[in-house]
């Protein structure tokens, strides 16, 4: 398995909430040469406003690959989502998640979808909040398949979002999308809240998993609270997941110490 860490583009306005490297992109590539990682995941708002070019020289320079680009503050941000009441903003959130395929494409790159495909909104139906979700989802994958990139879908806890919070229910709307390119991820931090066994949800998610996120159960860097990623990477293994591994966190107690100790802990189970 392959280590990346998530770093923020300069369309993210810097926040203690961004769970990315943030500031000088060439300063963000060269910390995660200087600890070992092998790639640097994206995070973006407004993709379409990222520059791939110098992306593609930072890679070339540092050695770093890009495994994904993190639609997060799509939503996290500028609150657009596929079941936003407002027909302009569902269709702005979709022309920024088929932003992020494009610039995904570059670099052989997938990319997710989170809490970018919106939920059930106070004071309107379920399911015309479900059903508008399900086809912004389909029309991104739809979109993505078409130029070579694959989705992949982020189950996102209880507390953040109320649609889709368990690998579960991930697994389920992978299916009822029904489009190839469209798969699942996982993420070891809203596993932890919401899965009832995370080693049952790993093997249940076998043939869909494409990617992982790996955070602590308090978001923070791993190793820092109470989850298990030995016997985590050790269920991954067990399913045959080749695949990345990502740190997605919030800085803290700031960068440079998150960066140093995600990659120690996670060597030492890998």
């Amino acid at each position: 398995m392959k280590l990346s860490y998530q770093v923020a583009t300069p369309d993210v306005r810097p926040a203690p909430g961004v769970t990315a490297y943030q500031g000088d992109l060439e300063h963000a590539f060269a910390r995660l040469r200087e600890e070992g990682y092998d790639g640097a995941e994206l995070m973006v708002c407004d993709p379409g406003k990222v520059d791939a070019a110098l992306l593609k020289q930072l890679c070339e320079r540092y050695g770093l690959a890009i495994p994904m680009v993190c639609t997060g503050e799509v939503f996290g941000q500028d609150g657009l989502s596929f079941s936003d009441p407002d027909a302009g903003r569902r269709e702005e959130a979709l022309r920024r998640v088929q932003a992020a395929a494009d610039l995904a494409a570059q670099f052989g790159a997938q990319i997710n979808i989170g809490r970018v495909r919106g939920g059930y909104v106070f004071g309107m139906p379920q399911d015309i909040c479900r059903e508008r979700s399900v086809a912004g989802m389909r029309q991104a994958a739809l979109y993505a398949q078409s130029v070579g990139v694959t989705v992949a879908l982020e189950p996102v806890n209880s507390i953040a979002s109320n649609f889709i919070n368990t690998t579960q229910q991930g697994i389920h709307m992978v299916q009822e999308i029904g489009v190839p390119a469209f798969t699942l991820m996982l993420d070891s931090n809203h596993m932890f809240i919401d899965d009832l066994d995370i080693t049952q949800s790993i093997h249940d998610a076998k043939d869909l998993v494409t990617y992982v996120h790996m955070v602590d159960s308090n978001r923070l860097y791993p190793g820092n609270c109470k989850l298990d990623f030995g016997a985590f990477i050790t269920a991954l293994k067990e399913i045959g997941y080749d695949g990345w591994l990502s740190v997605e966190v919030f800085q803290r107690p700031d960068q440079d110490t998150a960066l140093r100790r995600s990659i120690r802990h996670l060597r030492a189970c890998l």
